[in-house]
C-alpha cells in the first residue's frame, strides 16, 4: 500500500470511528424514540459505503466485487428511510415505516444483480475490478447515475413535505415545532450539500479526463461523513431535537393537532379531483366570505390573527378555509394576512393625516405585533424599510 493510499485508508476508518459513535448513540440512547433510531440510521449509510470502499477498492479484493452494487442497493434505501424519519420528528409517532414495497424495488434489483459478480470466474472479476477501479465499468457508472437521480428525487419529495408541515405550523400558531421545522430545514439543506459533494465528486473527473474516477470516492465520502458528524453535533443538540421519550410524547401532543390538519387538507385535496359544480360554487362562496373580512372589516388589523380565529367567523374548518385560501388565491393564510397588513401601512404612510404617527405606531394600526415583523415583512414585499417609503413618498409630492 502505497502513501497515499495509507493517507486516505487513515481518512475513512477516522470518518468510519466519528460515525459509528454517533450512530451508536443514536441508536441506543437510554429511553429512546423511533425519530433517534431513524437518524441513527441516516447517518450509518457513509458508514456503510466507506467499509464497502476500503474493502475492494484499497485492498484490491476482486472476490469481493458483488459489495460494489450492494453498497448502491444499500443507499437506495436511503430516500423511504429519510421520509421516515421526517414523520417521526414531525410528532407522527404512530405512523407505519414500512411505506409501500414499490418505495424499494429499485434496491432490492439492484441487490439481486450483484450476485451477477458471485458467479463469474476470478479472471474476469478481476478484469472488472480493475475497469470500476480506472471509472470504466459500465454497469455500476449506470446504477451510480441511477442512485443519485433516486436520491435527488427523495429529497425533492422531503423538501415539500417539510415546507408544507412549516406553513401550515406557521398558519396554526404552534410554538412548540419551531425547532423541529428549523431542524429539519437545516437537515435536508446539509443532506443536498453532501450530494452536491459527491455529485461533484463523480461528475469532474468525467468532466477533465473523461471518465469517473473510483479514488475520488474514497476522498468525498469520509468528507461528506465529517461534514454531516459536525452538522449533527452543532444543529441538532441547538436544536434540542435529541429526544428522551417524554419529551417526545410532549412535543407529539403539541404537534397532533397540525399533523391531523395536514391529513385533512389531504383529504380535500383528493375530493377536490371529483369535485362537483356545487362544491366549487361553495368555496368561491367562501373566497368571497373571506375577502368581505378582509376589505370591509378589516380583522387583518387584529394581531395574532390565526387560522382558527377566521374559520370560526366563516364557520368552516380551518382545513377547507387553508385550502380555499390556496386553491383560490394562490398562497398561504399569513401571506394573505401580511399583504393585507402592507397595503394598510402603506396608505397609512402615505395619508397626511399620519404624518405625525411613529413608523412603529403605523405598524400596530395595521395588524403587526412587533417592530421587528413589521420592518422584516414590509421589507420584503416592497422592497424598503417603512421609513424608506415615507420618505420617499413626501419627495416625490414636495
Amino acid at each position: 500500500m502505497n502513501v497515499s493510499d495509507t493517507f486516505i485508508l487513515q481518512l475513512n476508518i477516522s470518518a468510519t470511528i466519528v460515525l459509528l459513535t454517533v450512530g451508536f448513540v443514536l441508536l441506543f440512547k437510554k429511553n429512546n424514540v423511533r425519530a433517534n433510531i431513524f437518524l441513527g440510521f441516516l447517518m450509518l449509510y457513509p458508514v456503510i459505503s466507506i467499509i464497502i470502499n476500503i474493502i475492494f477498492i484499497i485492498f484490491h479484493q476482486h472476490q469481493l466485487l458483488f459489495l460494489a452494487p450492494m453498497n448502491i442497493g444499500v443507499n437506495l434505501t436511503f430516500g423511504p428511510v429519510l421520509l421516515s424519519y421526517l414523520y417521526f420528528i414531525q410528532g407522527n409517532p404512530e405512523r407505519k415505516t414500512g411505506f409501500s414495497v414499490l418505495h424499494y424495488i429499485p434496491a432490492l434489483i439492484v441487490f439481486i444483480s450483484g450476485a451477477y459478480y458471485l458467479f463469474i470466474p476470478e479472471e474476469e472479476q478481476s478484469f472488472l475490478l480493475e475497469r470500476l477501479l480506472k471509472g470504466e465499468e459500465g454497469y455500476i457508472n449506470l446504477i451510480n447515475h441511477f442512485l443519485l437521480i433516486h436520491i435527488c428525487i427523495y429529497l425533492y419529495i422531503a423538501w415539500k413535505k417539510v415546507k408544507i408541515y412549516e406553513e401550515i405550523s406557521f398558519d396554526m400558531s404552534i410554538p412548540e415545532t419551531e425547532n423541529s421545522v428549523k431542524w429539519q430545514k437545516a437537515l435536508l439543506g446539509c443532506i443536498i450539500l453532501v450530494n452536491i459533494l459527491l455529485l461533484l465528486s463523480f461528475i469532474l473527473p468525467i468532466l477533465i479526463i473523461g471518465k469517473a474516477h473510483i479514488y475520488s470516492d474514497l476522498i468525498a465520502t469520509p468528507i461528506a461523513a465529517l461534514v454531516m458528524y459536525v452538522f449533527l453535533i452543532y444543529k441538532g443538540l441547538s436544536y434540542h431535537v435529541i429526544y428522551n421519550q417524554t419529551e417526545y410524547k410532549a412535543f407529539a401532543t403539541a404537534a397532533e393537532p397540525l399533523n391531523h390538519f395536514i391529513e385533512e387538507l389531504k383529504k380535500q385535496s383528493q375530493i377536490s379531483k371529483r369535485q362537483t359544480l356545487y362544491e366549487e360554487e361553495f368555496l368561491t362562496e367562501i373566497h368571497n366570505k373571506l375577502e368581505n373580512l378582509f376589505n370591509e372589516q378589516e380583522i387583518y388589523t387584529k394581531p395574532g390573527l390565526k387560522l382558527h380565529d377566521v374559520a370560526v367567523m366563516l364557520e368552516i374548518s380551518p382545513a377547507t378555509l387553508s385550502f380555499t385560501i390556496n386553491k383560490h388565491m394562490k398562497t398561504t393564510f399569513f401571506e394573505l394576512i401580511n399583504t393585507y397588513r402592507v397595503k394598510k401601512a402603506k396608505h397609512l404612510l402615505m395619508g397626511t393625516d399620519h404624518r405625525h404617527y411613529k413608523i412603529e405606531y403605523i405598524g400596530e394600526l395595521s395588524g403587526f405585533n412587533s417592530r421587528a415583523s413589521f420592518f422584516s415583512v414590509f421589507k420584503k414585499q416592497v422592497g424598503k424599510t417603512p421609513q424608506s417609503y415615507r420618505d420617499n413618498y413626501l419627495e416625490k409630492r414636495a
